[in-house]
């Protein structure tokens, strides 16, 4: 089959699935070894599904006149057979009973860590179908074959395991025989899905519009896979060795910076340029990268990095006066002249252009608005050097409050690849019709103000099921400041020697500073990042959206974030 997907991003994302269906296999020999040693032998069962799989399924079914047919019709059974089990995956994630009911915890690990294997490689399989076939006919025909015999085959499979367990005498076998008010009882108690939760799975796959990211929340499955009780051991491990390491090798600490050079690049914009204090090199940085400013007053800003990455000897950043701010605008306008010095962190991003292993030079879909075109500009340089198709949608007040025109248009000398709207002449873009000019395998940027991404967003779930775009927010979400507050918790900070009890209307940070007032935050709603702390025990309630996946594996943003049951033990 592979040789037959053109799309290198989806041949990637097919390889990646047959990595994981490896691991998959692997994990269902451990589990079934376990059964064997229980006592429950399940090979009479297997057989049956290896026999489905290998051998009904298999590659010689079909005559060799119909071997193409056939590959699209397996194709096609597979994505039908991936969807129910996204359903049963987004169920596990969130399904309870198995912990009420006293469930062996690395068991129910287990099948949480496949569920949440299952919703985030969900599409793979549909998305290969839409691209050899994508025939709705087929589609149909091959979810109502897959969905009765998936279902009997889950059925024979309660029954099996019923009637074969070593630990039931003949009469408890036979009272334990399944009938629909089991499954129904079952289900409210959260240890199998419930029948509506089975059955409405069906006319959702045969939406005309249907798409398998409409199917549970790849993030969740993301964070679960990262913090995870086994993630979580393997990453206390690599952590155990990394800390050994850097007890030979100090981190490096925060930069010095000097500010080199200050102009105006629009109405209200102070574009600085920073080098290091002691004229060294800078580290290096991608586009969408960011620098978290140490002003004086103890505020942490951050600000995107607009210059070239090829230079080593400076940083640019471009500072918007925004008199509604905390301040750290108006210092920074105030303040930062040519000689002065600043203190910054080494540049971090979590705004790539592409995500790790896609393709670089595919078509890119750029929308910026105001102040939000500095994380976008380093990215426009990098895909118009590498000859990558691309547009920008640039969304502003006036073109006076526009920075940084002139380089935009001498990277689009032909004028045919920027669109420039001012809203006080033009009004606000129609931005569907914008998008249907980006080519339909785009990936999208977005970066701006509150509103022009949500609707941008929302945009583009109309034209492009299934299509996330890549966001950089310069401010939280709304909300996120109130989301801290919910249940009390327990808190330990190991390295001082404290617990302390959190009330359910005060963040973890504010409690910790009573105790610790030298522990560093900012924008104290889960935007910023500063006040990240290593967690050593527990499980946090991820919020905000400054941590990726794998800093949320051992890290948790204490502004915002709380425990998902009970205490959580922090490096602090």
């Amino acid at each position: 089959m592979l040789p037959l997907i053109r799309d290198e991003r989806l041949r990637d994302d097919v390889i990646g699935f047959i990595g994981q269906e490896s691991v998959h296999s692997q994990a269902h020999s451990t589990v079934l070894d376990h059964l064997v040693a229980q006592g429950l032998d399940p090979a009479p069962y297997t057989a049956q599904m290896d026999w489905f799989f290998e051998h009904l399924l298999g590659d010689d079914t079909a005559p060799p006149l119909a071997r193409t047919w056939w590959l699209l019709e397996r194709v096609a059974i597979i994505a039908a057979i991936e969807h129910y089990t996204a359903v049963l995956g987004k169920w596990v994630l969130d399904a309870r009973g198995f912990e009420r009911f006293g469930a062996d915890p690395t068991m129910v690990d287990l099948l949480r860590w496949h569920g949440a294997e299952e919703v985030e490689h969900r599409s793979v399989a549909y998305d290969v179908f839409q691209h050899l076939d994508g025939g709705y006919g087929r589609r149909l025909r091959t979810m109502t074959t897959v969905f009765p015999t998936m279902f009997w085959l889950w059925v024979r499979g309660v029954k099996f395991f019923i009637a074969n367990d070593p630990e039931l005498s003949p009469a408890e076998r036979r009272a334990a025989e399944p009938h629909l008010r089991d499954w129904v009882r079952a289900a409210k108690d959260e240890l199998v899905p419930a029948p509506r939760d089975i059955f409405s799975a069906v006319p959702r796959y045969l939406r005309r519009r249907y798409h398998p990211t409409q199917e549970g929340s790849t993030a969740k499955a993301l964070a679960y896979l990262a913090g995870s009780p086994a993630a979580r051991a393997a990453a206390e491990a690599v952590a155990a060795a990394e800390e050994a390491v850097r007890a030979v090798r100090p981190t490096p600490a925060a930069l010095e910076l000097v500010v080199t050079g200050r102009r105006e690049a629009a109405e209200g914009v102070a574009e600085l340029r920073l080098a290091a204090a002691d004229g060294g090199e800078l580290p290096a940085w991608e586009p969408g990268a960011h620098l978290d400013l140490l002003l004086e007053s103890g505020l942490i800003r951050q600000y995107s990095l607009c210059g070239d990455p090829a230079d080593r000897r400076s940083y640019r950043i471009a500072v918007r006066l925004t008199e509604d701010s905390r301040g750290g605008s108006r210092q920074i306008h105030a303040t930062l002249t040519e000689g002065a010095r600043i203190g910054a962190h080494h540049p971090r991003n979590r705004f790539p252009l592409v995500p790790a292993g896609a393709e670089r030079g595919g078509p890119h879909f750029f929308v910026a608005g105001g102040i939000g075109i500095t994380p976008i500009l380093p990215k426009l340089r990098e895909v118009a050097a590498l000859g990558a198709d691309w547009q920008l949608l640039y969304v502003g007040r006036s073109r006076s409050s526009m920075p940084f025109l002139d380089e935009i248009s001498a990277l689009d000398p032909e004028q045919c690849r920027v669109r420039v709207v001012t809203t006080d002449s033009e009004g606000l873009p129609d931005l569907a019709a914008a998008l249907t000019t980006a080519p339909g395998n785009a990936a999208v940027h977005v970066c701006g103000p509150e509103p022009l991404m949500d609707a941008l967003v929302a945009a583009l779930a109309g034209l492009r099921p299934g299509t996330e775009a890549r966001l950089e927010r310069f401010h939280p979400l709304e909300g996120a400041a109130a989301a801290a507050d919910s249940a009390e918790v327990e808190v330990e900070l190991a390295r001082s020697g404290l617990t302390l009890t959190v009330p359910a209307d005060r963040s973890v940070l504010r409690a910790v500073r009573e105790q610790l007032p030298d522990t560093p935050y900012s924008c104290e709603q889960g935007f910023c990042g500063t006040c990240r702390t290593k967690v050593l025990a527990g499980t946090p309630d991820h919020r905000g959206e400054a941590l990726t996946e794998r800093e949320r594996a051992d890290s948790m943003l204490i502004c915002v974030s709380r425990s998902r049951g009970g205490k959580l033990v922090l490096d602090l």
